[in-house]
């Protein structure tokens, strides 16, 4: 079998790999972005090549609804976006990101009150905040954070309170760091449909100068009120009006299935994922994502040709073998989520995951002349995992191995950071490979002409002989034991 894992590792190429990360990494493709245009242009790329490489369709997987088209698996997503709710004062509207500031919509209804309690920071930290206000308004005492707001909402439960107004002397400051990121959206996945039902009570950090105004709309003298609010509850009447619009939407992504049918131990799988999206564009400017993760789509399209020409020439592995191309990974491991929480095959078939995300370059630690890649979580769960991957780098590529950064004490906790975590946590054998961060890491100058095509080869072997010698050995990789489920 070692003569034919050879025959087929020359098969990748760095021209391969080139070609592919041309495609992916171009701006036609918009920086993959999970739900856009962009995601769907590189999952129909990825479909082709599977197609061109004879890798039929998943078609029991289709028939059962699992996959739209025999290779792409559908996940629901939602881009949450703050903003929807307003907040007007005796008819003077006030801006999100601009006059107020809040974190999550709780609030999700109109609501319109007549007055307003005003609490000072002494009254605060009384334990008589009840009343029915519907409407709170902290006014704290000098530069203070919004950790006393999130106390006060504790405070409150059960009062009838629905919204709390922390006057926050720095809330210029927040509002210039997180307003445009909130406007902008945040991504989740969005599994139970439906809008989402205000429960909790909505936490508003607002400027002194909106305070002010609701003062001097109700007749009251700053100084005055605040002295009082000091000793007692103080009611401003006067007039607040709530009003909420959903601005988020529901977007799709789409996992790309490549399977390869093994011979006399197919109903056991070996895969082998990368993540194709990356950030998008980001103030008109696209953020390719050559290296991140564009090198790993391409390892895995290259590995996905060599099997496939295995198989169709009868020297095809005994284990079967998923290339798993996963979307969301930038969101917080969405689609690799997505696949384990319904796995297309049973996840006590899957004997081991080999994840690659970033292969294409060097890092600060290593010069440029460095042959080397970092290996992580391959020991964790499975000591024979590690051992293959060693076996195989020392018998075809030689690489360095470093391992600097599998320890649960490495402070970026890169373990946790990719696609390979959410197999990993179901107590499947995981190794991860990783060029580590450069400069260009999330930025807009990833581009293909920084890849360094010769290591990316060699990174693409490594995994490449580790899947073969796992899918054709006698036994799949064991748990240590204690370890797993």
């Amino acid at each position: 079998m070692d003569q034919a894992a050879a025959r087929y590792a020359a098969t990748i190429t760095e021209a391969g790999l080139r070609s592919h990360l041309e495609v992916l990494a171009s701006d036609a493709f918009e920086g993959r972005e999970l739900g856009t245009p962009g995601e769907k242009k590189a999952a129909a790329y990825i479909v082709e090549q599977f197609r061109g490489f004879g890798i039929g369709p998943i078609s029991r997987a289709q028939e059962r609804g699992l996959l739209a088209d025999g290779y792409r698996q559908q996940f629901p997503v939602e881009r949450v976006r703050m903003g929807g709710l307003s907040m007007r004062v005796a008819g003077k509207e006030f801006t999100f990101g601009k006059d107020l500031l809040y974190f999550q919509e709780a609030l999700t209804h109109a609501l319109k009150v007549p007055e307003v309690m005003l609490l000072g920071p002494v009254t605060a930290g009384g334990t008589r905040l009840g009343g029915g206000s519907k409407v709170v308004m902290y006014w704290a005492a000098g530069n203070t954070g919004l950790m006393e707001g999130k106390d006060l909402l504790a405070a409150l439960s059960g009062t009838g309170t629905e919204v709390l107004l922390v006057v926050n002397d720095s809330a210029g400051a927040f509002m210039a760091r997180f307003g445009e990121s909130l406007l902008r959206g945040r991504m989740q996945l969005a599994e139970g449909g439906g809008q989402r039902e205000g429960k909790d009570m909505q936490l508003v950090v607002v400027s002194p100068e909106v305070a002010r105004y609701m003062l001097q709309a109700a007749g009251m003298k700053e100084k005055r009120a605040l002295k009082e609010s000091a000793r007692k509850r103080v009611m401003v009447r006067v007039p607040v009006e709530f009003a909420y619009t959903n601005r988020s939407e529901r977007l799709t992504g789409e996992n790309v299935l490549g399977y390869v049918q093994g011979t006399d131990l197919r109903n056991e799988l070996v895969v082998v994922s990368a993540h194709y999206d990356h950030v998008g564009k980001i103030d008109g400017e696209v953020y390719n994502g050559a290296d991140d993760d564009g090198s790993g789509t391409s390892a895995v399209l290259a590995m996905a040709g060599a099997f496939a020409k295995a198989r169709s020439e009868g020297n095809g592995p005994r284990r079967s073998m998923l290339f798993l191309t996963v979307s969301g990974e930038e969101k917080g491991l969405f689609g690799s989520r997505w696949y384990t929480d319904h796995p297309v095959f049973p996840l006590d078939s899957t004997v081991a995951d080999l994840n690659i995300d970033m292969i294409g370059r060097t890092d600060t630690v290593y010069g440029d002349s460095s042959r080397y890649v970092y290996v992580i979580g391959s020991k964790r769960l499975s000591s024979e995992l590690g051992a293959v991957v060693e076996e195989q780098n020392a018998a075809h590529v030689h690489l360095g191995l470093d391992y600097r950064f599998d320890s649960d004490d490495d402070p970026n906790r890169f373990y946790y950071r990719s696609d390979h975590y959410n197999f990993a946590k179901h107590g499947i054998p995981v190794a991860f490979f990783f060029n580590g961060v450069h400069a260009d890491y999330h930025g807009p100058h990833d581009e293909v002409d920084k890849i360094r095509f010769d290591l990316l080869l060699q990174r693409t072997l490594l995994v490449y002989y580790t899947a073969w010698a796992i899918a054709n050995r006698d036994q799949r990789p064991a748990l240590d034991a204690g370890k797993g489920n």
